[in-house]
């Protein structure tokens, strides 16, 4: 099982818990819960723990369970952030960890040692204890960010999933910083690391000079709010898969890379609907606008181009193989993850069939038009054969010769209406399909909540 971004934040969200714990030791089986963007848990994933740390640096190595068997292949290494004075205590590493943070703000921050050191220690026990493995994830989160992602390109981990690293920028090598990313690390990160931050910046602003950028990776930015706690934190992002969750966004009116012209525009009318008229006693108005066109020059200088719309035959093969993937975790689920399963696999062939119905219908009615058009060449060109060999017809006899070649003669109109009549019942019906499927999924989901607020009130 290849571990998604989704996976990796759900194991960031308790790494300083399981760190901390002095009852989790090298060899346990812990869950990890997984949830959706809307808070729910849709699974409940299993990992043996192969290494971990708790000092100024808290980082943990898990390996998923599989069918009761550890897979090694898919270690991940999961370095939580700062430990703050105050917040954690001012105790030995807090005041470490905080030192580090501010040296961090010229410089690539000395937690890397700790890094380095783990991911060596990871390494080995891999090998000693489980006959070799290999390490394909590592994330990191704020200070940790850029020195796991140092880290990782030594190594060449193919995976590197990080949120809203601090210091980016300072970071990368010079002469004054040595131990810094190299141009050749960078290059990998590129191609294999992804960032998740906040558009606001509420923390990293302070970073240093370059305010929160981070010049490595693939960023992806969401809406921030401007809650330092809120904002600053590895739940913050709702990530589905290997990417944002972009619908939730959508359905929320909020802004995230990776969206489309349409999905911008429809945000930003829904920002502008929402948008109060300026009024200088009230500063939340300051900075509102009514147009929407206003909202669609901040995405573009925030967030990046618009992305590219896929079309419907890759949407159809995108759903395709997620009702296949959902198919095949359904065997081994159970409990309340087989039900998120059974309305996830429900809306996607809702889904499917949606698009096969669209897709189907287009195909066949651009094939129509298609042999409409080429037989109207026909007769156009049989037309003007005629009149060049009739030359010697008076207008009356061409005309009456070529009366019977035209469209209205030849074409079939009366079976052209049946085929699309035939076309549009054959789409009713598959969008009428679909529309139970999402009703019986809706039933699904309101059958467990009825089923756990009774069994709650036997307790």
């Amino acid at each position: 099982m290849a571990l998604t971004h989704q996976d990796i934040q759900a194991i960031q969200n308790v790494t300083k818990n399981l760190c901390s714990d002095e009852t989790v030791i090298k060899g346990d089986n812990i869950p990890v819960e997984t949830l959706n963007s809307n808070g729910k848990i849709v699974e409940s994933n299993e990992y043996e723990v192969i290494d971990k740390i708790n000092g100024t640096t808290q980082a943990i190595a898990v390996a998923p369970v599989i069918d009761g068997k550890t897979d090694y292949s898919q270690t991940a290494i999961v370095v939580a952030g700062t430990q703050l004075i105050g917040k954690e205590g001012f105790g030995e590493e807090a005041w470490n960890s905080t030192k580090n943070v501010i040296e961090a703000r010229s410089g690539l921050t000395p937690q890397v040692d700790d890094i380095s050191d783990f991911y060596d220690s990871t390494a080995a026990k891999l090998e000693k204890d489980h006959g070799g493995g290999s390490i394909s994830n590592m994330s990191g989160f704020s200070q940790s960010g850029p020195a796991v992602a140092k880290v990782a390109a030594q190594h060449q981990v193919p995976k590197i999933t990080n949120f809203m690293d601090w210091g980016a920028s300072s970071s990368l090598y010079s002469k004054d910083n040595p131990k810094g990313i190299t141009a050749e690390e960078k290059t990998w990160l590129d191609k294999h690391a992804t960032i998740y931050m906040d558009s606001t910046r509420d923390v990293t602003y302070l970073d240093g000079k370059s305010h929160g950028d981070i010049p490595y990776g693939k960023k992806y930015i969401v809406e921030g709010t401007g809650d330092w706690i809120s904002d600053h934190d590895t739940a913050f992002p709702r990530i589905k898969g290997n990417g944002l969750d972009i619908d939730w966004y959508v359905k929320h009116g909020q802004f995230v890379s990776g969206m489309t012209r349409e999905q911008v525009i429809k945000v930003a009318r829904m920002k502008a609907k929402q948008a109060k008229g300026l009024d200088i006693k009230d500063p939340d108005t300051w900075f509102d606008s009514t147009d929407y066109r206003t909202y669609l020059l901040e995405y573009v200088k925030t967030y990046g181009d618009f992305a590219v719309e896929p079309t419907k035959a890759e949407l159809l093969s995108s759903y395709k193989k997620t009702v296949k993937e959902l198919r095949s975790q359904l065997k081994t689920a159970t409990g309340s993850k087989r039900i998120s399963l059974r309305e996830e696999l429900l809306r996607a062939v809702a889904q499917k069939a949606r698009l096969h119905a669209e897709v189907k219908t287009e195909a066949v009615l651009q094939k129509l038009e298609e042999k409409k058009a080429s037989f109207q060449a026909d007769i156009e060109a049989t037309r003007q054969a005629m009149y060049a060999v009739a030359e010697e017809l008076s207008e009356s006899e061409v005309t009456d010769l070529l009366s019977p070649y035209t469209m209205e003669n030849l074409w079939d109109s009366q079976a052209e209406e049946q085929n699309r009549a035939e076309l549009d019942a054959y789409k009713n019906r598959m969008m009428a399909f679909a529309d139970k499927l999402d009703a019986a999924a809706d039933n699904l989901i309101a059958a467990d909540q009825e089923g756990a607020a009774l069994f709650s009130a036997d307790k």
